[in-house]
């Protein structure tokens, strides 16, 4: 999950929808921390999804990459492989539930090049900008994503890139069949299924790729910065 900075978010989406205030969700993903890697198929993730995703951030050997809302680290594995032993990947993530688990990934494998932080990523600081910054379906969960966003960016180096995947009701016949059904799933993993990442990012650069799959549900949008 990700983290911001206030106590209570009243934006509404288009179709009602309030993020909740980060209390909540950390109360939330702190008791949904053991039983995680069971819930992603009712959000619709096939096997292999998060691999995918993280290959499509085209991560080299020796790299820097920065995960905000790393949870229980169900993408380290991912990250680490791409930018080899000689970079470093730091994940970070505001709920202890989530980055308990993260932490015995961590152990388990021995990742002397894997960093955990627990804080708020809307006031996060780092000793040294990365080359990549990573939003895997944390962005839409952000009670201040203004806060967290500005901060993500300032931590990417001169020609890095920030990117955010998460999920997105398309405005089609399966995003009208699926509202429900996700509005009622995002009251149990907090977030909000109507947020557009992509209108954020062209407020810090007008160059915002993005890319839609799995029928539009999911997608990826990239800034480079200059």
């Amino acid at each position: 999950m990700g983290a911001g900075g206030v106590e209570k978010d009243d934006r509404l989406t288009r179709s009602g929808f309030v993020g909740q205030p980060l209390p909540a969700v950390i109360d939330r993903y702190d008791r949904l921390a053991p039983w995680y890697r069971f819930v992603e198929p009712s959000v619709l993730l096939r096997p292999g999804f998060r691999r995918q995703a993280v290959k499509r951030l085209g991560l080299q050997a020796g790299q820097r990459v920065l995960e905000i809302g790393c949870g229980t680290g169900r993408n380290l594995r991912f990250l680490r492989e791409a930018v080899g032993a000689a970079g470093r990947v730091t994940g970070v993530d505001v709920s202890p539930g989530m980055l308990a688990q993260a932490e015995k990934t961590v152990v388990r494998h021995g990742w002397q090049n894997v960093r955990l932080i627990e804080q708020d990523a809307s006031t996060l600081a780092l000793d040294e900008p990365v080359d990549v910054v990573y939003f895997s379906l944390s962005y839409s969960v952000l009670p201040d994503r203004d806060a967290v966003l500005d901060r993500a960016w300032e931590t990417v180096r001169s020609g890095g890139r920030l990117t955010i995947m998460d999920a997105h009701l398309p405005e089609n016949l399966l995003g009208r069949l699926l509202g429900r059904p996700a509005e009622a799933i995002a009251t149990a993993f907090p977030g909000d299924p109507y947020s557009e990442p992509w209108k954020d990012l062209a407020r810090l650069s007008p160059h915002v790729q993005t890319e839609r799959f799995q029928l539009g549900l999911y997608f990826l949008c990239s800034i480079r910065k200059p």
